[in-house]
């Protein structure tokens, strides 16, 4: 087998074992809750930590990764998410519950931005955006099979799922050592003396913020929806982890027709497409009737398909902008995209605290409508967004 093929199928590995840790802190929360006796500001306090250590892992990779290439970057990375499932799965202390959290982020942020770089590394201008896509496929796998397999357990078996990731992460870590690299990433010394060059690039910015929207929508689905079922609906914790696969899933299979049948519409058309999406899911998830469930469970796929562009487009584009340093801009921007995770998580905790589960959907709306002004500006780069 061709080194570049398993360098991908090694990257594809990564990031599908990342999708699984973005939702399992929201998948168990109510177990955690139980374990530990956290209220709701403190789980959302739980869920401030992991942005911060997926800030902390972008932060790190891109200059690093640059300078020295992604082997070590990459293994030690996977480790840190296998100490993180370790303690969610066995921590009776929430100190140690909110480190293992910490490593979990921080190895999830250097997977998360050093694949999408090294994918970027990898692939034609043309292909950027698919390859990307291609790669959010997988993410979006292990994100959505993860409650599907919870939902099919007890809660008493939860841990030994928690303890098979936690290996399987392992044996990812052991993978990125020894493959063959079939490009050398060591390119001139990185800094960042290079930053002041990206305040200067308008366009760069107004994605950076985009993606500061985007990255926290994703979050607050990921970290609310199974809390806003089970209260808000009254359902079981099993029926609320199928819903949260579907909001998984819609993103799953929007990239999956991204690089098939839609791969020759515009970036631009695919946004517009994608604001729709989100706007009639937000509205079905809204609506409250009799029997919900199906209606906001279906709101949930629509929301899951309208996310699904966002960051393959817009870290596509960044790609194409600074080919030289790709790492350390894909650093810079998920710097951006998840201090918007971190602050708009704490924000929705405490209006969920103090006005009940169901205002984070009122964030939801609001984040539609800054992600949508902020789109309307890049729009008018005709040269940046076909």
């Amino acid at each position: 087998m061709k080194s570049r093929t398993i360098t991908f199928i090694s990257v594809f590995a990564g990031i599908l074992l990342f999708g699984v840790s973005m939702v399992m802190i929201g998948s168990v929360l109510p177990l955690l809750k139980i374990r530990l006796g956290l209220s709701d500001i403190v789980a959302g306090g739980l869920f401030s930590i992991l942005p911060l250590g997926l800030l902390i892992g972008s932060v790190y990779f891109g200059p690093v990764s640059d300078k020295y290439g992604y082997r070590w970057v990459l293994a030690t990375a996977s480790l840190f998410l296998a100490i993180g499932f370790i303690g969610i799965g066995h921590s009776w202390s929430l100190w140690l519950l909110r480190v293992c959290i910490l490593f979990f982020g921080i190895g999830g942020g250097v997977i998360n931005g050093a694949t999408s770089a090294l994918i970027s590394d990898l692939s034609s201008d043309d292909k950027k955006i698919a390859n990307l896509n291609l790669l959010g496929v997988f993410f979006g796998l292990g994100a959505f099979c993860m409650p599907l397999v919870l939902s099919t357990l007890n809660q008493s078996d939860y841990v030994t799922v928690i303890n098979i990731v936690a290996i399987l992460c392992i044996l990812v870590a052991a993978l990125f050592l020894f493959i063959s690299y079939p490009i050398v990433v060591e390119k001139e010394k990185i800094s960042f003396k290079l930053i002041p060059l990206f305040f200067k690039n308008k366009v760069f910015l107004i994605i950076c913020f985009f993606l500061f929207f985007q990255s926290a929508f994703e979050a607050i689905m990921n970290n609310w929806s199974v809390s806003y079922f089970m209260q808000h609906l009254q359902v079981d914790q099993k029926q609320a982890l199928v819903a949260l696969s579907f909001l998984v899933l819609g993103m799953t299979l929007m990239r999956i027709l991204t690089g098939g049948v839609f791969r020759n519409i515009s970036t631009k058309n695919l946004l517009r497409i994608a604001f729709v999406l989100l706007s009639v899911g937000a509205v079905c998830l809204f609506i409250q009737l009799p029997s919900s469930y199906y209606l906001n469970t279906f709101g949930l796929f629509l929301i899951g398909a309208g996310l699904s562009p966002g960051f393959p487009v817009m870290l596509g584009l960044t790609g194409n902008m600074y080919k030289e340093i790709s790492g350390t801009a894909f650093s810079f921007v998920m710097l951006i995209a998840l201090t918007g995770n971190i602050v708009i998580n704490y924000i929705t905790g405490v209006l969920v605290q103090y006005f009940g589960v169901r205002a984070f959907i009122y964030v939801i709306f609001a984040e539609i409508i800054l992600m949508f002004i902020l789109y309307l500006f890049i729009r008018k780069e005709k040269r940046v967004l076909a």
